[in-house]
Formats: C-alpha cells, structure tokens, sequence
C-alpha cells in the first residue's frame, strides 16, 4: 500500500510468512518505478494491522482487504476469530453483489 503524501509504501503479509523480506526488497524496488512528478522519498514499512496471523489458505483475502480497510483508516478490528471472518466474508460477498 502506498501513501504518496506520507511518503510510506506499507508491506502486509496476513500469513506472517518467511516471505515478507524478500517482498520488502521488492517493494523498495519498485519505489524507484513511481511517476518522477512523485519527489517524496519513500520509506518501506511491513503493516501491522493487529488481525492476528492467518492460519487457513482461504481467509488471505478477508485479511488484505481489512487491513487495507484499515490502511485508508478504518477502525481496527483487532484479533479476528472465525465467527467474525465468516461474517466479514458474508459482508464482502453483499458488497459485490
């Protein structure tokens, strides 16, 4: 996620996997790709949204959107237990619909 005013590129892994390094890395690459009309300096940040760490292989979803939720200044949610992830997706699905 990328604040262009705040100069911040935010890194989110809801797996908390071994992976988030190398994506830094990444994301610290790409900075370098923005439009030249972006003149901040950007710092590269992993995201700590507080959700918990996803434990499934089908909830990443559920998990990136809140924490972009959260990203744009939603409220956070705090540790989310299955109960609420299957109400969030419910939420996701009317939203589409």
């Amino acid at each position: 996620m990328i604040d262009l005013e705040g100069g911040t590129v935010e890194v989110y892994d809801s797996s908390s996997s071994s992976y988030t390094m190398s994506v830094r890395v990444l994301a610290q690459t790409l900075v370098h790709l923005l439009p030249t009309s972006v003149q901040t300096p950007f710092r590269v940040w992993v995201f700590d949204s507080g959700l918990g760490v996803q434990t499934d292989s089908y909830n990443c979803g559920i998990y990136v959107l809140l924490a972009f939720e959260m990203f744009c200044g939603a409220e956070p949610l705090g540790y989310v237990d299955k109960k609420t992830l299957q109400c969030l997706r419910y939420r996701y699905l009317r939203m589409c619909l």
